[in-house]
């Protein structure tokens, strides 16, 4: 089952009944309506620590405040993702660039500096949501561009099967965006701001790693963070993932040992292959967000 399901506009749907964890494939999902009633899907929490379906790829989650794509919003083709709020899509026979409204992700392509923290992150998760499949909308709010001549829109995933994924609210709860209001453009600004609260109180994405303002303004991050920044300085060679002792190992990484960022590490500087990951996922080994840490 694919962690992305949505409803034709043209129909109105009910709500997916979620009863355990099977009928999910995202844990962000699973914890999303597990926090709505925590009595009333007590089953997605067996164990009682808080966390739902804590066995499951982080994936995305569907939008659960409606069960319809927009009868305003109009059919696009996706040609690019440019970065984790831009991308380029074909309409009318031309080829558009497109701004997400309502977020801010860091910045990857400034040329006066270095990319940020989690820009590279945010486009890959945008990159992997827009991969699988179904079909793309755009939703026009007030504002038709901005002042670089980019159309202004709230993109939608219609997959069939009753859910609907507001992409912009997406990336905020994932932890991947952060809300940025500019009004007059602010049709879903309670939805994607409950989003982002849900984020920050678990600690996903830019919230865990990286420093950021109050709130989570990424356009005011502080710091050298950049991924091209120098790493800490060591004395000693990191020692390997398995050769930590087991209070330094981080719990995104259960069944491998693995010692929390920083220093960042990557799949060269660690013998374990193929082990389970959790969110929020410190050193990005997850790199397509199955679940998985360094498949190859």
């Amino acid at each position: 089952m694919l962690v992305l399901l949505a409803l034709s506009c043209s129909q109105l749907g009910a709500a997916p009944v979620v009863t355990s964890c099977a009928d999910v494939d995202s844990q962000i999902w699973a914890q999303a309506v597990y926090e709505t009633d925590p009595a009333q899907y007590a089953v997605l929490d067996p164990d009682g620590n808080g966390i739902a379906c804590d066995g499951i790829p982080a994936g995305a989650a569907p939008a659960l405040w409606t069960y319809a794509v927009p009868e305003n919003a109009g059919p696009a083709e996706l040609v690019r993702v440019t970065d984790g709020d831009t991308i380029n899509v074909r309409l009318n026979g031309q080829t558009e660039p497109v701004r997400l409204i309502l977020i801010d992700t860091p910045e990857t392509h400034d040329p006066n500096d270095p990319p940020e923290c989690y820009g590279q992150e945010a486009t890959d998760y945008l990159t992997w949501l827009l991969s699988l499949g179904g079909d793309l909308y755009l939703e026009t709010d007030v504002t038709d561009r901005d002042r670089y001549d980019r159309l202004l829109r709230y993109a939608w995933l219609d997959f069939g099967g009753g859910e609907v994924y507001l992409v912009n609210e997406v990336m905020v709860r994932s932890g991947h965006a952060a809300l940025y209001t500019y009004p007059p453009d602010v049709e879903y600004v309670n939805q994607i701001r409950e989003a982002q609260t849900f984020a920050r109180e678990h600690g996903l994405g830019l919230w865990s790693g990286c420093t950021t303002d109050a709130d989570g303004d990424t356009n005011e991050l502080i710091g050298a963070q950049g991924i091209v920044s120098q790493p800490p300085q060591q004395t000693q060679p990191q020692a390997p993932a398995q050769q930590v002792q087991s209070g330094s190992c981080d719990p995104s990484y259960p069944g491998a040992c693995i010692p929390p960022s920083p220093p960042d590490l990557d799949c060269g500087d660690v013998s374990a292959r193929r082990f389970k990951v959790l969110q929020p996922d410190p050193h990005r080994f997850d790199a397509d967000f199955d679940g998985i840490g360094c498949e190859r």
